[in-house]
């Protein structure tokens, strides 16, 4: 995807942004989102801190011991949504079931690599691996195929 940037000088016309695109895809709809300012927001906690992170700064989702933690760039959130509701609620934003206890964003995906017994390696944005199981694998193909 091309981005072109153009700084205007005070005083000139009002800021814009211009998508163009082939497609309406689920990316393109979170672009827009955010250049309308309507990222949605997940509330979660870190410690003692209570919050609300950006559903676009996602990159996965974990269940461990029943208490579900949401990955971002910046760090680890514990938040009271399973992974079923975040699935669920956020199928168009790109979130993929990618294991059992486990909950993907493929458009924070860096890097795909296929690995024995049918399994995905996936590199996300931040640099951790995750493993997409063999149960998920063949789905996440033809998600990032087009396919239905």
């Amino acid at each position: 995807m091309k981005v072109t940037l153009h700084l205007l000088a005070s005083g000139e016309e009002e800021e814009e942004v211009m998508i163009r695109y082939r497609e309406m895809n689920g990316q393109i709809e979170e672009i827009v989102r955010i250049a309308e300012g309507s990222d949605e927001r997940i509330p979660c906690s870190r410690g003692e801190m209570k919050c609300r992170i950006a559903v676009g700064e996602v990159l996965y989702a974990e269940s461990v011991d029943r208490a579900t933690f949401l990955y971002t760039k910046d760090g680890v959130y514990r938040t009271a949504y399973s992974l079923q509701s975040l699935e669920a609620a956020y199928m168009e934003r790109g979130f993929f079931r990618c294991a059992k206890s486990m909950v993907i964003c493929i458009y924070r995906i860096a890097a795909l690599k296929s690995e024995t017994g049918g399994r995905i390696d996936a590199t996300m944005e931040n640099g951790e691996h995750v493993i997409i199981s063999r149960k998920y694998a063949r789905e996440l193909r033809r998600e990032l195929k087009g396919e239905d």
